[in-house]
């Protein structure tokens, strides 16, 4: 019978956070047989990469898990590629489904082969983006338990329409905090220094909205990140709830908590938008 998380924490006294956490991004990627199109999944997650790329603090590296190697990334000592070996086979009833479960498995059973010390997973999607500034804050926060994002942004890749994301105000009264919507949200705590136990929580982590409450039970208290740490990209086609038709309520929310042209100018800019999506 597996152990509460209570147990668990009580089993697994933390070790101090070192001098050198470094943040690392598992990016589950959908294979090129359930793709719509292969190539806009290509591009979005060049620039999912990109946007890693560009943060100021080198202390990331990233793990890309898909049945077919992209052709159009640059593959590195910080950009892993793991080939995942299960075939995929597309029916009209698994169309609107990912596999993304046993590729993040995959990922952490590599991650524990390969790290030995300690750190932060953020699983992250491949058509998500991230501020430049997020790895540069939580290695230097280095809390030893985890961050959240609780602010950032929508964007609309068919209107170019941009939303806030984050608590409600007076401005945003229809608000919704960017953990809520958005899966690439949460930095876990990992520390191999004491094996792969660590996983456990990870493995445990439920929906992405209870990420925060989950952790504390294994004694992980998170932190938000204090700015808008990212950007939550819909209506490219390949979006899950897209293909579930499921669309209507992120529409409905880029109307209700749509954000001025001046202040979203100022959004692209920070985010590196131009560069990652030229006109």
């Amino acid at each position: 019978m597996d152990s509460s998380p209570e147990d668990w924490a009580a089993a697994h006294p933390p070790l101090p956070p070192s001098d050198s956490p470094e943040v690392v991004f598992i990016i589950p990627l959908i294979s090129r047989a359930r793709a719509y199109d292969w190539a806009v999944v290509q591009h979005h997650l060049a620039a999912t990469l990109a946007s890693l790329r560009a943060q100021t603090s080198p202390r990331w590296r990233a793990l890309v898990c898909c049945q077919d190697q992209p052709d159009s990334i640059a593959f590195d000592g910080q950009v892993t590629f793991l080939p995942f070996g299960t075939p995929d086979a597309v029916t009209p009833e698994t169309v609107t489904t990912f596999d993304n479960v046993a590729k993040k498995e995959l990922m952490l059973r590599y991650l524990a082969a390969n790290h030995g010390g300690d750190g932060y997973l953020f699983q992250l999607d491949a058509d998500d983006l991230l501020h430049p500034g997020l790895v540069a804050h939580i290695a230097a926060d280095n809390n030893g338990a985890g961050y959240w994002i609780e602010r950032g942004y929508m964007l609309d890749l068919r209107s170019g329409a941009l939303a806030y994301m984050g608590p409600k105000s007076w401005r945003f009264p229809w608000a919704h905090s960017f953990i809520r919507e958005c899966g690439s949200s949460s930095a876990l705590r990992f520390d191999f220094r004491q094996g792969d136990a660590c996983l456990t929580p990870i493995r445990n982590r439920g929906k992405h909205v209870e990420v925060p409450a989950r952790m504390a039970r294994y004694g992980m208290t998170m932190a938000p990140v204090p700015f808008p740490a990212a950007l939550y990209l819909v209506g490219h086609g390949e979006n899950m709830r897209q293909r579930r038709g499921k669309l209507r309520g992120k529409e409905l929310y880029l109307r209700r908590n749509r954000i001025l042209p001046k202040t979203a100018t100022r959004i692209r800019t920070e985010f590196g938008l131009p560069e990652l999506f030229p006109s």
